[in-house]
Order: structure tokens, then sequence, then C-alpha cells
């Protein structure tokens, strides 16, 4: 086992963030006299085999990461995601006491979007941040807890999920396929004892303080100066990587990146499809702030989709080949801080829209009057702009569509009453799917600005009436994003109105490749199948057709994505058909 060197006096991250932490896990048997501790700091994915029964812990870090210094002999505590500062042992001292001592306010000031675990004899404390993204699983029955930021650890054999959970995922849902496996949801602390478990919030996203009426404009001013505290700490700690769409939420955080003085370097998913070629805005955005734009060619042929990946959760999305390509330049270049534009939607767009917003809105009475002007110019009839007087009407209701309308896929199985898809934003799949496949294993980490906890209470302050503008008959999205970024880029980057066609590579793929469907979800060894989500006659219809093709594309992605994740289930099975019980894996 190689273990992670342990230089005497290191200094983990210094002032700027640390993303050192990669992940953890742990096995702790409870009852009688508390056993043994063995613990391990290694790099991420290894994992060494014990046979005591004392309790196991396994802390993955970046190579040369100074050990996390122990609360006390009888207590260890590990951490998964990006730590603000030193970890020192006056600052472990003061995280171990805050949770031990259920002195949630001092918790939820220890800055980092941070998820952990505190070891003590006989209880183990599970926490995670407001904003942090690291998914924390475990399972416990009376004598035995066991927890991981890698649900896989925690299976005792194959196929330990439902087949609505697979049905679901094939559509398209963020569905957490694990009945038997628990999760810690955002801003909580799980205290886990032999006799039971009890969950405490201690970080909640409370609306930003600002006076009543706040305008727009000043609705800008605030976001831009929260966007720039939550980039600052990435200056000055080497060169930090930007995943660049050409949309304004990436845009904002280079921007943001820029202002604070980091030496940033851009990243684009380039493709040669001229539907979806984004690389005329991402460029503009680079050349406008000085920033080296790299763009990253993105691979659409027998590459596309491969059966040796191996997933933890079914990343049934798009165009995972294009994360190991974004991966591999990023990791080649040495860059371990990637950001990215997620949240931007949450934070700044809209999730209704209405007459009422407007009138009942906490805004000035002169924008109301202007917001109704708009309304008066829309595309909507004046009757419909009437109904949305009432708060149970919104305007975007046919703009939205919900549950398993967003994906057409003919070829499931019917399954009839399957719940609409809810959004969690305690459980992001796909992004917990690409950091332990694609990011952790190079070394890198994602950072995202735009969901800190400054600009999520933002988005709690931030009315309805704000999330959209009517203007001359067009709908403008995300207007306080777009006057944030007025003053900051010319008018061609955030007066951007439409969209590409982003979706046209992997349709293309679809429409050129119906074989590898017919073989990886129609053949004799498709999991799904057997299982009874994936109906064959109604796959050979679609797959004959053209049009259906088309239609189906993303959900048929999707489905092939959810089969190579039971594929990749099933090689994880030793021969005996049981894992995860006495040992570490």
């Amino acid at each position: 086992m190689e273990t992670v060197p342990v230089p005497d006096g290191a200094r983990p991250g210094g002032g700027p963030p640390a993303g050192d932490y990669l992940g953890c896990y742990g096995r702790v048997p409870f009852g009688g006299q508390a056993p043994r501790i063995s613990y391990v700091s290694a790099p991420f994915g290894r994992r060494p085999a014990w046979s005591d029964p004392g309790r196991h812990l396994v802390q993955w870090a970046v190579p040369g990461t100074p050990r996390i210094p122990y609360p006390s002999e009888r207590e260890r505590l590990l951490l998964t995601g990006v730590v603000r500062g030193p970890v020192t042992p006056a600052w472990v001292d003061r995280l171990a006491k805050a949770i031990k001592e259920g002195r949630h306010a001092d918790l939820a000031r220890i800055p980092g979007a941070l998820s952990g675990a505190l070891v003590a004899d006989h209880r183990v404390f599970l926490f995670r941040s407001a904003t942090s993204e690291e998914a924390l699983h475990y399972r416990r029955s009376r004598d035995l807890l066991r927890f991981s930021t890698d649900p896989t650890d925690l299976l005792d054999g194959p196929g330990e999920y439902g087949r609505e959970e697979l049905w679901r995922a094939c559509r398209g849902d963020m569905v957490f396929v694990y009945p038997g496996i628990a999760r810690v949801p955002p801003g909580t602390v799980v205290t886990l004892e032999r006799d039971g478990a009890t969950t405490a919030a201690y970080d909640s996203v409370t609306p930003l303080d600002l006076p009543p009426r706040t305008t727009m404009t000043e609705f800008a001013e605030a976001a831009w100066e929260l966007v720039v505290e939550a980039a600052r700490p990435y200056a000055g700690r080497g060169r930090t990587g930007i995943l660049l769409s050409g949309g304004l939420d990436s845009a904002a955080v280079l921007a943001a990146l820029v202002e604070c003085g980091a030496d940033a370097v851009a990243y684009h998913y380039a493709t040669r499809d001229p539907l979806a070629d984004e690389s005329a805005y991402a460029r503009a955005v680079c050349d406008h702030l000085g920033v080296p734009f790299v763009p990253v060619p993105t691979d659409h042929g027998a590459g596309y989709l491969d059966e040796r990946w191996q997933f933890p959760h079914p990343y049934n999305h798009l165009a995972y080949r294009w994360l190991e390509q974004m991966a591999e330049r990023v990791a080649a270049d040495g860059v371990t801080f990637l950001a990215w534009g997620r949240e931007g939607d949450r934070i700044f767009g809209p999730a209704r829209y209405g007459l009422h917003d407007v009138l009942t809105g906490d805004l000035p009475a002169r924008e109301k009057a202007t917001l109704c002007r708009g309304l008066l110019t829309s595309r909507w009839e004046l009757p419909r702009i009437l109904r949305s007087a009432s708060p149970r009407t919104s305007l975007l209701d046919d703009l939205v569509p919900a549950g398993g309308a967003v994906r057409p896929a003919d070829f499931l199985t019917p399954l009839p009453g399957a719940p609409a898809d809810v959004f969690d934003a305690g459980h992001a799949p796909q992004e917990h799917c690409a950091n332990l496949t694609v990011w952790r294993p190079r070394g890198i980490q994602l950072c995202n600005p735009l969901g800190s906890k400054g600009l999520r209470s933002l988005a709690a302050r931030l009315p309805h009436a704000y999330r959209l503008l009517p203007h001359q008959g067009r709908l403008i999205t995300k207007p306080v994003l777009r006057l944030m970024l007025s003053g900051r880029f010319p008018d061609t980057v955030w007066r951007r109105h439409g969209r590409l066609w982003l979706g046209s590579p992997h349709k293309d793929y679809v429409l050129r490749h119906p074989h590898v469907f017919a073989g990886l979800l129609g053949g004799p060894d498709a999991h799904l199948v057997r299982l009874g989500v994936v109906d064959p006659r109604r796959l050979a219809h679609v797959l004959a057709e053209p049009a259906r093709l088309r239609l189906n594309a993303e959900s048929l992605i999707g489905t092939a994505m959810t089969e190579l994740f039971l594929r990749s289930d099933a090689r994880r099975t030793p021969p005996g058909g049981l894992r995860g019980r006495t040992a570490c894996p």
C-alpha cells in the first residue's frame, strides 16, 4: 500500500483554498470496547485490504498532502472538498469541538465547501456544509456503520436498486438508484450511534439582507461583489482553469477571476458541428479579458461510448467522453482547480413569472410599471396575463416541461404511475459521477463560484420579477446577470440572445450509430432488457426510423449510459457474490 508522504510541519493550502482532500471511507463497528483505529491517507481510489474487525478509515488525498491532525488519540477527522486555509491542529480542534458540543453556529462559520466525518469512540458524526457538492453516503446496521463518498463501497452485492429507479434514470431523471443507502443532506450533521441516528441542521441559506424595494441595478451591483468574493480565493494559488461554454454564466466567473488577478486559462469544448459551435462567443470573452483560450476537440465517433467505463451512478447525460477528453488536457497542463458556471440558472434564472410576481414583488413602483408595460408587449395574450395575477399561475408553465415530458423514451416499457422528476439541490449524480471517475483520479477539483453561500443568499432574496424581463416583444432571461456584465463586456457578449442547437452532435451520433444501440440495449447481454426496463420490440421500431431516432436521441444515450452502469456494477462483484460486508473493499 503506497501511502501519502507526511512532511513535518507542512501546511496544506496556506491562505488560498486547498483542494487536497478527494474523498473518504470508513468502516466503524459499534458495541463493547472501542476497537483500534486503522487509518491511512492514500492517493485517490486506493483501498487497502484489512482483515481485522477494527475501525478502518481511509482519507483520499493528493500525494504530498500533510496528514490531518488527530483531534485526540481516540478520534480521527476525515475531509472531502475544498478547505479554506491551512488545516492546523487549532483548526481541527475548533471543528471537532463544534461538532461534538452541538455548537452549530460555530460549525457554520468554518469556511469552505466541505463534507467529512468525525469518528469518536462510540459515535460518528457525518457533516456537510450548505454549499458542499461532496456527496457523502452511509449504511448502518445496529453494530456496523459504513460511510464513503463512493456509494459502491457500501454495496453488499450487485443489483441493489429498484426497477423504477432504473427506468427513471433511463428517462433522464436525477434519481438516486440505491434505496438501501442514505445520503447526508446539505447543511446537516448526522450523528450515528449503535442505537440510532439523529440529523440536525447547522448551516442554512438565508435571504441576503438588502433594503426594501432594492432596484435591479442594485441587485446587479451586489451580485458582482459576491461573484468576485467567491472567486478571490483562487487568485494567487497558481493557474486556475475554467470551463468556458460561451454562455453568460461561465463568462461571469472568468471576469471575476480576472478582476481578482487570478492566473486563468479558459478551456472550451470544441465541436466540428456548425449547429453547436459556440467557440466564437467563448473566444470573444477571452479576447476581451486577455485570457488564453484553449479549444479541446471532442469525440463524435467510435469512442463516444465505451464498455470499459466504471460508474458509481448512472451518468444518464450526454458526452461523458467529452469530459474525459477535457480532463486529459487539463491534467496535462498541470491545472488542479477548474471553475465552471454551474448554478447560474438557479441563481439568476426564472422558475416562475407572472403579473402576481410583478405587482406583489418587493421592487420600486416605477420598475413595476416598466415590467407591466413589457408584459403588454410580450407574446402572451392579455387574458392569460390577467390570469397570472393569481399566485397559482405562471406564464412559464408551457415553457418548462415537467417530469417525463422532457425526454421522449418510446423504447422503454411503459411504467404507469412513475413519479415526475423533482429537483433536489443536494443530489447531483452526474456531477458526483464525473468527480469520482473523471476529475478526482486526475487530481482535478471542480470549483463552483456561482454556488457560493453569498450568491445563494442573493438568489433567496431576488424577486421572481427580476429573473425575466419582457421587453419589446422579447423575453430576456437573467436580466440581473446581463446588467451585471453590461459594463464589463462588449454588447455582443452580454446581449447574446437565444441558443445554438447544442444537442446536434449527440443526435448526429445516434443517427449514424443505431447499430451501437441495437447491440448495447437490445442484445442478449442487455441488463435493462432482462429487468424489463427496455422493450426490444419498441427499441427496434425506434432504431429503424430516423425521425424517431432523432426524437429519442437524448434518452437513448442516457439509457445506454445506464446499461453501462449496470455492466460496471456486475464487474465489481467478486466471485463469492458479496462485497464490502466485513472488510474495506
